[in-house]
């Protein structure tokens, strides 16, 4: 006992543990805020506008990602392997490409949303549906770079901690006072937080890029569009397939069914995506460490790397599935006494979703290495698994056939992204690790 204490001991101080652990505890507070936020939408707005909210965020998310145009993943790249190179030229061309293919992204997808809101409500709906993309849009790139260059509480922290705060906020002081809110009042309290959070990372990263890299501001500006397009198009593409896993169905089950099945669908969802939340809170470390071992070829730190999330993400997963089995339908009871009946399509989408967290990093993996085009693939193939399924199945089985859909088109994912992450890599990123790694220690004791 005593040699199990001190193992677990020592691996709990590894730097890499640690963190992980900070990015878990962030991530815990990430999800709790955008739980927090869809429990007090479910009560405050009722069913019906519920889910018309549910349809309406999943939109706009799909718009935003689509606005930006893979530049949040295309500066973790550019960022690591210039600095690593010590081009601070071209690290100063790339933040400068994003802000601006950000931009001219953000003004088409605010106009874009804002004539499909238009067309279904009124001019001021379309307007605060319009702010609320052109916002996510930049902060969805300054998330990444904030990320990559101050810290993941300051990235990825005030994308989903700072944005949903004045929301939530408004929406309890509405459920504690037994006032009414619209839908249109919530995406306008969504776009103050989300500005708010803009400013706090605009600051922080002047301030730190004067500290740590304060030659960046007198250097010259150096572009590689030849380089950084067909880059950006891939990432752009796989993005927004992966995107469409989340939020597309949703947006299908509306169309085939009715708003009210979009809403109870988009609360599993959300529950079911704990998993997937848990796998991103190591996946934002991961992206923050494995693009600077890799280039620098450090094969032992990525080792080390590599065990420590593989052991991590399956006691997640283990744990998260005993947690759904158990009080499942508990959880859903937070949202409302209607969405407990839908306990078992939770269970399901669990099925699915802790199948791919269980992958670990091997998408950001891909995509930062290099392997977008190999990604993108996958992730057609599962949207098209998805598609296909929700327009033959949901209309017969309705939200059950959306759930089994879902899950096996994840599943399929999840099997085609591990292997060819390790392939393309050369190293195993998944869960699997831990019972590789043991079963190669055994025949190694073995063979001695």
């Amino acid at each position: 006992m005593k040699n199990v204490f001190a193992s677990f001991t020592a691996f709990a101080r590894r730097a890499e543990v640690m963190g992980v652990i900070t990015s878990i505890v962030i991530k815990a507070v990430s999800i709790l805020s955008a739980f927090l936020l869809f429990t007090l939408s479910a009560r405050v707005l009722g069913e019906e506008q519920f889910g018309q909210f549910a349809l309406f965020f999943s939109a706009a998310s799909m718009v935003s990602v689509a606005a930006v145009f893979g530049q949040e993943m295309l500066i973790v790249r550019v960022w690591n392997e210039h600095i690593a190179a010590g081009r601070l030229d071209l690290v100063k061309g790339g933040i400068v490409f994003g802000l601006a293919v950000s931009a001219a992204g953000g003004a088409l997808g605010a106009a874009v949303m804002g004539l499909i809101i238009y067309f279904y409500h009124t001019f001021v709906a379309a307007l605060s549906a319009s702010l609320f993309v052109a916002i996510a849009v930049f902060l969805l790139f300054l998330s990444s770079l904030a990320r990559s260059v101050v810290s993941i509480l300051m990235g990825d922290g005030q994308r989903e901690m700072t944005a949903f705060l004045p929301a939530n906020l408004g929406l309890g002081v509405c459920l504690a006072l037994s006032l009414s809110l619209s839908v249109t009042w919530v995406v306008n309290l969504l776009t103050l937080g989300m500005l708010l959070a803009v400013a706090f990372q605009v600051f922080y990263l002047l301030r730190v890029l004067r500290r740590t890299q304060p030659d960046i501001f007198k250097s010259s500006c150096s572009y590689t569009p030849e380089t950084w397009f067909p880059s950006s198009l891939r990432l752009w593409g796989a993005s927004m397939l992966e995107v469409s896993n989340q939020y597309l169905d949703v947006i299908l089950v509306g169309y085939l069914l009715d708003p009210i099945a979009a809403g109870a669908y988009f609360v599993t969802t959300r529950l079911a995506n704990g998993f997937a939340s848990v796998a991103d809170a190591f996946n934002t470390f991961a992206m923050r460490q494995f693009p600077e071992l890799y280039y620098k070829r450090d094969s032992v730190g990525l080792v080390r790397l590599l065990q420590t999330l593989a052991l991590l993400t399956g006691l997640a997963v283990v744990s998260g599935l005993i947690v759904v089995g158990f009080a499942g339908d508990w959880l859903l009871l937070i949202f409302g006494e209607e969405y407990m009946g839908y306990y078992h399509v939770l269970l399901i989408l669990c099925l699915g979703t802790s199948a791919l967290a269980a992958t670990g990093p091997a998408a950001p993996v891909l995509m930062l290495t290099g392997h977008e085009g190999a990604y993108l693939r996958i992730v057609t193939i599962s949207v098209l698994v998805r598609a296909v399924g929700f327009i033959f199945v949901v209309p017969f089985f309705g939200i059950v056939g959306a759930a089994l859909t879902t899950a096996v088109s994840l599943l399929v994912m999840a099997v085609l992204v591990s292997i060819k992450a390790q392939v393309s890599t050369g190293y195993n990123v998944t869960a699997t690790r831990v019972l590789t790694d043991w079963y190669s220690g055994r025949m190694k004791v073995r063979e001695s």
